[in-house]
């Protein structure tokens, strides 16, 4: 009994696998018919065209700026002359010949004083703006190392413009080499300067 059994499941599994073999077989042919039977898709071909590209570029012109019909004026620059008095101030050249003392080991040379700096003064505003010119005579006192101090306003042309102001701030500022008499240097008073003050032309 038990061997008929078994032989009897063997007989139905076998039937089993065959038509299970059969029926996947039918289906797989099928489909490939159906898949083969239907249209033709054709994917079409990209064309590259090629294209010029052309830059945008946006240039922008800068207008130069026309001339002025008017100049600017011009504003008139400031000349200076420095002048001193005729037969006023003595401008001695350094004595040479009787001014040599000579002692025992030692010597001293006498000299006059000489003006080695005049500074420029400033041109009063008012008189500048209005075109005025004058000058201004200036008194000071040499000292003994070459200074110059206790400046005073002799003259002014014309007066009220400012010019003798002008001159005395620049009297102060005034270098000499002091006279020397005997190798000592001495002080000397009433000392004139002119300061004259002119427009450019």
């Amino acid at each position: 009994m038990d061997v008929m059994r078994v032989g009897i499941s063997a007989a139905l599994g076998l039937l089993a696998t065959f038509g299970l073999v059969m029926l996947m077989y039918t289906l797989i042919d099928s489909g490939s018919k159906e898949l083969d039977e239907g249209p033709t898709i054709k994917i079409p071909d990209f064309l590259h065209v090629d294209r010029d590209v052309s830059e945008n570029v946006k240039k922008t012109e800068v207008e130069k700026p026309e001339d002025p019909e008017t100049p600017p004026p011009d504003i008139p620059e400031e000349n200076l002359e420095f002048e001193v008095p005729d037969n006023v101030v003595s401008m001695a050249a350094p004595k040479v010949g009787g001014g040599m003392k000579v002692g025992l080991g030692s010597f001293s040379r006498d000299s006059d004083y000489i003006p080695v700096y005049v500074p420029q003064p400033q041109y009063p505003r008012r008189a500048q703006t209005r075109g005025k010119e004058g000058y201004a005579v200036i008194e000071v006192i040499i000292t003994s190392t070459g200074g110059v101090r206790d400046p005073i306003m002799i003259e002014e042309y014309p007066e009220g413009w400012g010019f003798g102001r002008a001159a005395v701030k620049a009297a102060l500022k005034l270098k000499y080499n002091p006279r020397v008499v005997d190798g000592v240097g001495q002080e000397v008073t009433g000392v004139l300067y002119k300061f004259t003050f002119q427009m450019a032309k």
